[in-house]
């Protein structure tokens, strides 16, 4: 059996000043944009996209929600980590769903999102795919691409905003599928 494809993109908080750090601060997700691609038609099956509203640090996500142009108008229609999960748990399903992020950041926000809650990680490490790494790999390259410069180089129609978490999964969907067509197989990367 082919194995499906969930491809996510997390905006998340970060702290980059020099002083003042919160004690025990961590970063937050504050936006989630998914797609889910059917591993045998390529097609996409189903999607998220939602704010989410940040419970330990509310004040430092500020700084995040610009970077993502998010307003606080925006955040009033946010979900709870937990509604989050639970939209994920729709969709990924372990074993049979890669779940597939460009980088590894977004794995590690969700584990430490899911460690902080006191809840446990929906998504499996072993179904974990970087498709950044995949990328730099299959192409040879020194160092890691980012995904403006992959889509720049796979001359792919950029639709959206950047640096929104739905056009971003979108686009690492269109890389990934890219990808595959030109023979990579997530199995022999997991190798």
């Amino acid at each position: 059996m082919t194995k499906d494809f969930f491809v996510v993109d997390f905006e998340f908080t970060q702290y980059t000043k020099r002083d003042g750090r919160p004690r025990g601060f961590f970063s937050e997700i504050i936006e989630i944009g998914a797609v889910k691609i059917d591993g045998d038609t390529n097609e996409i099956t189903g999607q998220i996209q939602n704010f989410v509203k940040p419970t330990f640090y509310p004040r430092q996500a500020q700084e995040g929600m610009a970077f993502s142009m998010i307003t606080d108008s925006d955040m009033k229609t946010a979900i709870d980590f937990g509604a989050m999960l639970e939209k994920i748990e729709s969709l990924y399903i372990p074993g049979k769903t890669w779940f597939v992020s460009w980088g590894g950041a977004d794995y590690s926000v969700i584990a430490e999102g899911c460690e902080r809650h006191e809840v446990p990680n929906p998504v499996f490490y072993e179904d974990f795919l970087d498709l950044a790494e995949a990328y730099k790999l299959w192409y040879g390259d020194a160092r890691t691409t980012s995904l403006r410069d992959a889509a720049d180089e796979q001359q792919i129609d950029i639709e959206g905003l950047w640096h929104t978490a739905y056009s971003d999964a979108v686009l690492a969907g269109k890389i990934l599928l890219l990808l595959m067509e030109d023979g990579w197989d997530p199995e022999d990367y997991i190798e």
